[in-house]
């Protein structure tokens, strides 16, 4: 808003309506600088704070920072990060689409997504926003891979625990099912329950049991 009291602008000295616009520019220009570097402050002691894992306190920094810029895209990226380390998905997601109105070109904005997406099992959208990446820079073709690799392996061992889970709840023989559930674990290409949740599937299997039936041969 210009500072300057212009109730009859029309009638108004062009040379002082001009100077008075100018000043209002540089009083904004003057106001945005002081608040650039108390939010680039905010940043360094919120950056701190996520170093120490005091995530909580990196998105108090970070939210301060942009009370002061609303417009600083990596308090942003920043504090979506830490919403993520703090398992805050759908926020980290909001603050992702505000960073990229902020740059639509913000491949930072676009990797927390697709992280943010993967932890929800929002994998389809994970993968698009990885390839988001690869659009905007085609350069980070071998980092993009590696997340898309990650989304494909996570992907297939849900598939396979949800099939898993699925046999188990069909009704048959348990000592059967454990077998079964073990000769596909051994089948090349399956990635290995063990380290995604088996150990739990199998313990709870062999729970209930009986000892003749619990054996596997």
């Amino acid at each position: 808003m210009i500072t300057c009291v212009l109730q009859n602008a029309d009638e108004m000295n062009p040379d002082a309506f001009l100077a008075c616009v100018e000043k209002d520019a540089q009083e904004r220009a003057k106001r945005r600088r002081e608040n650039r570097i108390l939010a680039d402050a905010l940043k360094e002691k919120g950056n701190e704070a996520f170093a120490k894992g005091d995530y909580e306190t990196a998105i108090l920094h970070y939210s301060k920072g942009l009370e002061k810029l609303k417009d600083m895209q990596v308090l942003y990226t920043n504090r979506a990060q830490a919403y993520i380390k703090l398992g805050d998905y759908q926020k980290a997601l909001v603050d992702c689409d505000w960073a990229l109105k902020c740059d639509d070109k913000c491949t930072k904005a676009y990797f927390h997504m697709g992280k943010a997406h993967l932890a929800l099992k929002n994998y389809s959208v994970s993968r698009e926003c990885y390839q988001k990446i690869l659009e905007i820079n085609p350069k980070l073709q071998s980092q993009v891979k590696e997340y898309l690799n990650q989304v494909d392996l996570q992907e297939k061992v849900d598939l396979q625990e949800k099939e898993a889970l699925e046999s188990l709840d069909s009704g048959k023989n348990t000592a059967m099912a454990t077998k079964n559930l073990l000769e596909t674990l051994s089948k090349p290409g399956q990635t290995p329950l063990f380290y995604a949740g088996g150990i739990e599937i199998l313990t709870e299997m062999m729970k209930d049991c009986k000892p003749e039936t619990c054996v596997v041969s």
